[in-house]
């Protein structure tokens, strides 16, 4: 199963876990486990047209999924998705 590394701000709606096991075939697919799971998450990721918000950064290993295939970038058991949020301030 691949893994799932959320930053420490959002481990709350993970149980407090920054880290758990998804299923799926994409990047998508994981996100939509990971929203059954944990319902709470998904207003945090996703807008209210379910494209996912403009300040949160998907990688699958080291690799934005912007430079791959988007939410259908492939995953293999062994990848490692990391949700990182931008971060801003003046």
């Amino acid at each position: 199963m691949p893994l799932l590394r959320v930053p420490t701000l959002l481990k709350y709606y993970l149980d407090n876990q920054i880290e758990t096991n998804l299923e799926g075939a994409t990047v998508g697919d994981a996100l939509r486990d990971l929203s059954q799971k944990y319902p709470n998450i998904h207003s945090h990721l996703f807008d209210n047209r379910g494209q996912v918000r403009r300040h949160i950064n998907l990688f699958v290993n080291t690799e934005n999924i912007h430079d791959l295939k988007g939410l259908g970038t492939p995953i293999s058991e062994t990848d490692i998705i990391k949700i990182v949020p931008s971060v801003t301030g003046g």
